[in-house]
């Protein structure tokens, strides 16, 4: 039996609690810490994540002390949050930039289990290429966790919601970090994203005529490394925990586990 290849891990579990489930009655101002099933959500994470046998340093970025103090964890193991996902990303890799792939995950996706990464990754085994994003076909998150809304995107192969499981040659990603920048800074503003991505990609992507192979490779282009998608059936590296009806699906669920 061939030994599986063994990669750093970041876990970003910086952030606040979502305003909306906030709102709801939440009482825990850090995402990472919401308690799911009596323990921090971002333990259900690290729990996948170790049982994988796929790992072969894990860094999270987040509450320092809380990250030592209540999950015991090492203070080598853990860094203090960076202030935006984007700079908690980028410090990760730089961690473990020697390395020719790098994992990481949002703290948020409590229903991942370590077979499901597993197979994730011999899926990526599979491609080349130096930015790898899982994405999900609609139908199979709605038919095993209907009601719940997720932000889609529509492609000549079907809808699909992405995941938050990723994997990112570090050198390429660092090499290349202004254009991430650029990226994150202009997602929200039409004008500037049609200047970066070009009207005729726009159009395409509004007419719903954009194929898969098209966006990556657009992204390939502007984010200056190879990027690809990966088709996972696995709806659980898609659903994070953003809003007050998530939670209660998930709690729900472990409740039962």
């Amino acid at each position: 039996m061939v030994e599986m290849q063994k990669y750093p891990v970041v876990i970003i579990a910086g952030g606040r609690t979502p305003d909306k489930i906030i709102e709801s009655g939440e009482k825990e101002t850090e995402r990472a810490f919401i308690d799911i099933g009596g323990k921090p959500m971002v333990s259900w994470v690290l729990d996948a994540v170790r049982s994988g046998g796929f790992v072969d340093k894990i860094l999270v970025v987040g509450n320092l002390e809380r990250l030592t103090r209540e999950l015991g964890l090492d203070p080598s193991d853990c860094m203090q949050d960076k202030g935006s996902m984007l700079e908690n990303y980028m410090a990760g890799l730089e961690r473990f930039r020697s390395y020719p792939l790098v994992l990481s995950t949002t703290c948020d996706i409590p229903l991942i289990t370590g077979a499901m990464l597993i197979d994730l990754i011999r899926q990526i085994s599979a491609i080349d290429a130096e930015v790898y994003y899982p994405i999900v076909d609609v139908k199979l998150f709605d038919a095993k966790y209907p009601g719940g809304r997720r932000t889609t995107q529509v492609l000549k192969e079907g809808t699909f919601t992405g995941g938050n499981v990723f994997a990112m040659n570090p050198e390429a990603m660092l090499r290349n970090r202004s254009r991430v920048e650029t990226v994150i800074r202009d997602r929200k503003s039409p004008a500037r994203l049609i200047r970066l991505f070009g009207l005729p990609f726009i159009l395409k992507y509004a007419l719903k005529q954009l194929d898969l192979k098209g966006l990556e490779a657009k992204a390939t282009e502007i984010l200056g490394a190879r990027m690809r998608g990966v088709l996972t059936t696995h709806p659980e590296i898609g659903f994070d925990v953003d809003k007050p009806d998530d939670l209660i699906m998930v709690r729900k669920i472990m409740s039962r586990t």
